[in-house]
């Protein structure tokens, strides 16, 4: 959370366009928070993309076949099933065309998302962006707060909406502290 993986996965996007390359721009249909059909950054920045989930990959990567794409770009990786990833890979490995998915690793309760755990496995690259604590040490955690302010420690891995996420270090997930003082 807040370390710009759609930052970046846009900006990749605008320097393959920049190169007069074609991209696709796709994002896991739970992602509904800001937009169901935009990647959005916290910076503001937005684009167009499709949705995708185990009911559209098919026509997806039908729709992949007949284009002539530089690169796919994947945003809220950690959603996909682990079936719609290994489809995936197999249209990046027949027609050699370069896949970058953004995620996160681990919910608010420490564990790996399904679409992380294929792609930790399978993927052949793997790079972390890193976000700080607000202690000012790494953040490689995920609280998850309430709207009444207490730390959510389990339920569903996945929360779109009247909850709000924040990145810690283990410590501080540990402690159930978002802030100083909490």
């Amino acid at each position: 959370m807040n370390a710009g993986k759609s930052t970046e996965l846009l900006q990749i996007d605008h320097n393959y366009l920049s190169n007069n390359m074609q991209t696709l721009l796709l994002k896991s249909s739970v992602d509904t928070r800001d937009s169901a059909v935009e990647i959005v950054s916290r910076l503001g920045l937005r684009k167009k993309a499709l949705q995708l989930d185990d009911s559209t990959v098919d026509g997806i990567i039908e729709h992949i076949k007949q284009n002539n794409y530089a690169c796919i770009l994947i945003d809220e990786s950690q959603f996909l099933s682990s079936n719609t990833i290994w489809k995936l890979s197999d249209v990046c490995d027949e027609y050699s065309v370069p896949m970058m998915f953004f995620g996160l690793k681990t919910d608010y309760m420490g564990h790996l998302f399904e679409g992380s755990k294929t792609l930790l496995e399978i993927a052949d690259n793997y790079r972390e962006l890193k976000t700080v604590c607000w202690c000012g040490k790494k953040a490689t955690m995920i609280l998850l707060e309430g709207e009444n302010g207490q730390i959510i420690k389990f339920g569903n891995s996945i929360h779109i909406g009247d909850s709000e996420y924040h990145s810690v270090c283990r410590k501080h997930w540990k402690a159930g502290q978002v802030r100083p003082n909490h």
